[in-house]
């Protein structure tokens, strides 16, 4: 409801061959769904592999994200590539074998919804390949995987698609500057903006570095032992193949494509979300074993946060 509105009051959208009200109550409906729908699966995710605590504060900072209301409230293509990757991501941990299914989903993303999911193919083939299995069942899951993408690049050069005919593909030194905005997004999203120079570099230092520790001393902590939480062990292998997959897509958008643009707001809310969401399982996994000092510091933390995302 939230999104909705506030995507109805900036009246950025509209139905075609729909006037008046109507269209401007309808026309915000694709991008609100969107953000529901990747609120719910962040709640789910974060439950499944941390517990009803991790999943109510996992998607309360999701919305609470600086960019998240305001990709839904200003872009048509990010919201469904969000919600898209992150039905891949459920898909990917909760039936690893079922390729064809993640396959799909990640071929209707790089394909017909945003070239910023350009990558999300790689991700699907190198999880079906990694799946336990005879080496034949393997390849055979690769090849259910990668089938979407080959049949909708057919499709798109017919009926159209995210990326328009005509691209001139030709290698040109881009890479920097696209990493220097990457990275000031990525900034954005970490840190409230009351926070100002210089000392913002510093705090983004600072959180960044936390937040990598956190996540990494969570990946140290998952064990295929038997009796272990699935969801919790399956979440850092996919959430990394998918990140990976999808900066290096975007790198090789960057330096292949002329006239590519810099990652924006739509091409880094998956990295975000992503990130957002492991780093609260990953929390919420180890909370018990916290000390008090470091709970205490815990929640500082994100009563600070919140605090400035509402003051912003």
């Amino acid at each position: 409801m939230l999104i909705w509105w506030q995507a109805r009051t900036s009246g950025f959208f509209f139905i075609v061959g729909l006037g008046g009200a109507a269209s401007a109550d309808l026309g915000p409906l694709l991008p609100a769904l969107c953000g529901g729908f990747t609120t719910a699966l962040v709640l789910l995710l974060a439950d499944a592999a941390a517990g009803p605590a991790a999943g109510i504060v996992a998607a309360a900072a999701v919305v609470a994200l600086p960019g998240f209301v305001a990709l839904h409230r200003e872009s048509l293509a990010g919201p469904p590539l969000l919600a898209l990757v992150l039905l891949m991501a459920s898909a990917m941990i909760h039936a690893p074998r079922f390729s064809l299914a993640y396959g799909s989903l990640a071929a209707a993303g790089g394909v017909f919804v945003a070239t910023d999911g350009v990558g999300l193919p790689v991700a699907a083939a190198a999880w079906a390949l990694v799946q336990p299995a005879r080496r034949s069942g393997a390849w055979h899951r690769v090849l259910l995987a990668l089938a979407p993408t080959a049949l909708l690049l057919v499709a798109a050069h017919f009926i159209g698609g995210a990326w328009p005919h005509g691209v001139v593909y030709r290698w040109h030194d881009g890479l920097g500057r696209a990493l220097r905005a990457a990275s000031a997004m990525l900034a954005g999203q970490l840190v409230p903006p009351q926070v100002r120079p210089p000392v913002r570099a510093a705090v983004v230092a600072v959180v960044g570095l936390a937040v990598i520790s956190v996540i990494v001393a969570g990946w140290r902590r998952a064990t295929p032992a038997a009796g272990a939480n699935a969801v919790r062990n399956a979440i850092y292998p996919v959430v990394g193949l998918i990140v990976a997959a999808l900066v290096l897509g975007l790198a090789a958008r960057t330096v292949l494509v002329a006239d590519a643009p810099e990652p924006d707001l739509a091409s880094m809310m998956p990295l975000v979300v992503l990130g957002a969401l492991v780093l609260i399982v990953s929390a919420g996994g180890a909370w018990r074993e916290w000390s008090p000092t470091a709970r205490v510091a815990a929640v500082l933390v994100m009563v600070v946060w919140f605090a400035g995302r509402i003051a912003g």
